[in-house]
């Protein structure tokens, strides 16, 4: 914008998540254009360690935002007057944004626009409670809704946003994929207008400066559909083909990023890559992680889906500094995987996986989902068989099964008459963006499961569970018997209070 100094000012908040890499890319591209731009982070993720905060989460101690905290964050936006604030949300976070919105809409006249994966999927129940929304990718259509409201232009016509207009709602069409990423600016960390909610504080910081870790991705898209994704929907109705298509930066352009960032933040000691499955071709490994390796020299870690971590890739990546992986198994059964998962690979698969991984000494955290009512208790006994065969150490990722909007699980269940459209809220009373497994109470065998998994999954981070093997065996013996759920309560509660002493 040469020669002109934009007048519009914007607020960009993100709820439950300060690494945020869409909103932070977007708050880089207007920093580039020059427009005054503020970063909010309302609540941040918790920083405690792995077994405490899986802890936390199974006995449903959940970070809530506070009534002051909102309050805050409101007084901030009447104090900074930003004529648009731009909020990224996601489902689980729904129920609190709306609590948010009537507040913020007492503050000024800022025009309110929410993106993110919940106004992707569903726009519909959205739109009482915002003035633009945006589906899909969102970095060209907001640069071009503050553009033209700085150019005192019309809105109404731009691609990816719906608009409530005084005639109606203005549903615009999804323009294509950007598939040049390397066209997007470097990222921009800028602490004076970055700030922070959290214990009832206002701190104007970027969190980045505290945090050990700085996620990054290197490529967009996602060749699955898994039927509990997102990712399914985006690409059987919102981008059709073009969203399985991997659209890669370059290795320069990723490069220039982690540089930076290493430079400048130099608390971080690790780096993950948050691409949603790792699948680099050789020439484009072979050059990244020559390069990584010199330049960066910083442990970091992955998402592979079982069978794509090929030998020769792993071999070239471990020198580089791979320390770990995380693989979505998310069931024992290879029937749910198939049919109702609609992930086909075999549990040997998995293990000659996990056995790569040992052969190259990188740690494993592998995701399973419970809580599945279209998995019967023996499947569900197949996913604790399975984890007993991975080779130690290992960590587990245990989540309920969640029903995002319009994902082919959730029609599933909508159709089985196993769940209503208030049950893709996100739980009414739980505002942190956390999918975790919680201790269920409505079924002894999902009590069961649940405990005996969270058990599994602290022993096996200490490499305790073939130790415990045949003990886990009886086990699962006696609850057959007696469907009494005594026994794995106590076994963890035990185990709970040693971590506890051990801090």
């Amino acid at each position: 914008m040469k020669g002109q100094v934009p007048k519009t000012s914007i607020l960009l908040v993100s709820l439950f998540n300060e690494e945020a890499l869409g909103l932070r890319q977007i708050f880089s591209v207007l920093k580039h254009k020059g427009y005054e731009t503020k970063l909010m982070f309302f609540k941040l993720d918790s920083k405690k360690k792995y077994e405490s905060r899986q802890r936390d989460v199974f006995e449903n101690r959940i970070n809530h935002a506070t009534e002051e905290e909102l309050e805050i964050l409101c007084r901030f936006v009447e104090d900074k007057k930003p004529d648009i604030i731009g909020i990224s949300l996601v489902s689980s976070n729904f129920h609190l944004y709306k609590r948010l919105y009537t507040r913020l809409k007492k503050y000024g006249k800022s025009k309110i626009v929410i993106g993110g994966w919940q106004a992707s999927l569903n726009p519909e129940s959205c739109m009482p409670y915002c003035d633009i929304l945006c589906v899909g990718e969102g970095e060209q259509a907001f640069i071009e809704l503050v553009e033209k409201t700085n150019n005192g232009q019309s809105i109404k016509d731009i691609a990816n946003l719906w608009i409530n207009d005084s005639a109606g709602i203005i549903k615009n069409p999804v323009r294509p994929l950007n598939r040049n990423l390397d066209s997007l600016p470097q990222m921009v960390f800028d602490e004076k207008n970055t700030y922070y909610i959290e214990n009832n504080e206002l701190v104007c910081a970027d969190p980045q400066a505290d945090n050990e870790r700085y996620g990054i991705i290197t490529a967009r898209g996602c060749p699955y559909r898994c039927t509990y994704c997102s990712n399914s929907y985006m690409a059987n109705h919102v981008y059709s083909s073009a969203w399985s298509r991997l659209r890669r930066r370059s290795v320069d352009h990723v490069m220039d990023e982690l540089v930076l960032v290493k430079n400048k933040f130099p608390n971080i000691k690790r780096i993950n890559f948050y691409d949603e499955v790792f699948i680099p071709d050789k020439v484009w490994a072979e050059d990244f992680f020559q390069r990584y390796k010199s330049e960066v020299g910083l442990p970091f870690y992955c998402m592979f889906y079982p069978g794509t971590a090929r030998e020769e890739i792993i071999g070239l990546m471990k020198p580089s500094g791979l320390a770990g992986v995380w693989i979505g198994v998310q069931s024992g059964s290879e029937r749910v995987r198939n049919e109702v998962y609609k992930r086909r690979y075999k549990n040997d698969l998995v293990i000659k996986g996990a056995q790569l991984f040992k052969k190259y000494d990188v740690s494993v955290r592998y995701d399973f989902i419970l809580d599945n009512p279209f998995e019967s208790f023996e499947e569900s006994l197949e996913s604790i068989n399975l984890m007993l065969e991975l080779p130690e150490p290992f960590s587990l990722n245990l989540f309920s099964l969640k029903y995002f909007p319009k994902t082919d699980i959730t029609k599933m269940a909508l159709d089985a008459g196993l769940i209503d459209n208030q049950d893709m809220d996100d739980q009414l009373s739980k505002d942190s963006h956390n999918y975790m497994i919680t201790q269920r109470t409505d079924s002894a065998d999902n009590n069961f499961i649940n405990h005996l998994a969270m058990y599994i999954s602290l022993l096996a981070n200490k490499a305790q569970v073939q130790k415990e093997k045949e003990n886990i065996k009886q086990l699962i013996a006696e609850y057959k018997m007696r469907r009494d759920v005594k026994s794995i309560k106590n076994l963890l509660a035990r185990k709970l209070e040693l971590i506890s002493e051990e801090k």
